[in-house]
């Protein structure tokens, strides 16, 4: 082996250790920059030389820097941050929605059963003015409640609803940014230099897609391809596609995909996901119970108010206007007078009617009464503030138990991604070592050089 031969070994060791030392050194300027994988130097034996028998090492080759990731790790990093994303936004919507349903405090349920105290205080003296008049009072501030709870959950999903379109904007500039890496990252390969940093922005703009709704991400040369997780693309390559919102029939905002088909009801996981949930099922479902309570129970009385007799002796009318559907019950309900001497207390038609109070049992009778969904007036009122309840404790516990899974997998992202002061410092007086080696075979070619010219001369 001549010694130009073995000067070049020694030339491309020194290029390979001092590139060894700045890629460790950029991981230790980076030890807390989020996001960011630890970098190493692929280095690869020199085909040797052959030379008879002979077979002559010809050093070493650098064939990149490659940032030490996991990829099944990233992908569970991304499907659990998704699921704690959206049960996270439910637990923030249902928190606000128990604000309408509290256990304690003016709701529906107090306001019911203050009703029916009130029509009991009736029974001693049915003709007392200023009892007729608490009754109805009671019987309007219950109404008030049943409107306000209704109008509560009804700007609740146009909350949800501005969220919907503030998600979908979001996804849409994710995607793009997506898209573009995905060309940077593919010209700096076909360049020969490092993506490393692109990849790491690349993986966070995924996390932070996963954040927004659930994802689906396949790599390849080309760069990674984004959908959702019911196959709606989102990336594919260097082309983002954007999603689209439309007002449904319902008043409530539809996501499209970039076509124009309607994927709301397949969209699942991150805060779109999770919005989504509480706006078209969990919101609903608590709606309907409301409407049916409100709905059946003023039927029920004003049923009730028809066995008996008003103040005046006449045939007990309707204290509650009632839509003929249960959609809407409670949002419309309303009295039908403001005049106290027609609550039909009485048993009794005619003058007589205002000493009466035959009827008062059939009045009071409705709150423990089965109504046609099956419960009583007392256990559907009190369900609601369970079924708020249930549903907040639910998510809670769900986000909670996600984010000790999450934890955990971070924590292994971590031990093969994070970077380590202590093995970057033992890295470094490793490659520093090999600098200084080779720098001393280079010195001492040099010096053989230069007796070999001053044997010549």
């Amino acid at each position: 082996m001549s010694l130009t031969a073995t000067l070049s070994t020694a030339t491309q060791s020194l290029f390979a250790q001092e590139l060894e030392l700045q890629v460790t050194n950029n991981n230790i300027a980076n030890v807390n920059t989020a996001g960011y994988s630890r970098e190493v130097v692929n280095l690869s034996e020199a085909d040797p030389t052959q030379s008879g028998t002979l077979s002559i090492g010809n050093g070493v080759n650098v064939a990149g820097i490659q940032s030490v990731q996991d990829e099944l790790l990233t992908g569970r990093i991304q499907q659990q941050t998704s699921q704690q994303s959206s049960a996270d936004a439910q637990v923030s919507a249902l928190n606000e929605l128990q604000t309408l349903f509290p256990s304690s405090g003016s709701s529906v349920a107090s306001n019911l059963s203050s009703f029916f105290t009130s029509l009991t205080a009736l029974s001693t003296d049915p003709a007392n003015a200023a009892d007729r008049q608490a009754a109805l009072s009671s019987a309007q501030t219950l109404v008030q409640q049943f409107n306000s709870v209704a109008s509560g959950l009804s700007a609740a999903s146009t909350s949800l609803d501005t969220t919907v379109g503030t998600d979908v904007t979001q996804i849409n500039q994710l995607a793009t940014q997506a898209a573009s890496l995905n060309q940077e990252i593919v010209q700096q390969n076909a360049s020969g230099q490092s993506a490393g940093t692109l990849s790491d922005q690349l993986n966070q703009v995924e996390l932070k897609l996963a954040g927004l709704t659930n994802i689906s991400v396949i790599h390849s040369d080309q760069g990674d391809s984004i959908s959702t997780g019911s196959g709606t693309p989102l990336v594919l390559n260097s082309q983002s596609y954007s999603l689209q919102t439309t007002t449904g029939s319902d008043g409530h905002l539809q996501v499209l995909d970039a076509t124009g088909n309607n994927i709301t009801s397949s969209i699942s996981g991150g805060d779109l996901g999770g919005t989504i949930q509480v706006r078209d099922t969990q919101i609903p479902a608590l709606q309907n119970s409301l409407d049916t309570l409100a709905n059946q129970f003023a039927t029920s009385f004003n049923a009730a108010q028809a066995q008996g007799f008003d103040q005046n002796g006449n045939a007990g009318a309707a204290l509650f206007t009632v839509p003929t559907t249960v959609s809407g019950s409670a949002a419309s309900l309303a009295l039908t007078t403001t005049n106290p001497t027609a609550i039909s207390v009485s048993s009794i038609s005619g003058s007589a009617a205002s000493g009466s109070n035959g009827n008062l049992s059939n009045l009071t009778a409705i709150q423990n009464a089965a109504l046609p969904s099956g419960g009583t007036i007392t256990t559907l009122s009190s369900g609601l503030v369970y079924q708020i309840g249930s549903l907040a404790s639910n998510a809670s516990t769900q986000s909670s138990s996600i984010q000790l899974s999450l934890t955990s997998l971070n924590d292994q992202q971590g031990a093969v991604s994070g970077v380590s002061i202590d093995e970057e410092s033992a890295n470094l007086v490793r490659f520093q070592q090999a600098y200084e080696a080779a720098a001393k075979v280079v010195s001492t070619i040099q010096s053989l050089f230069d007796t070999t010219i001053n044997m010549i001369n």
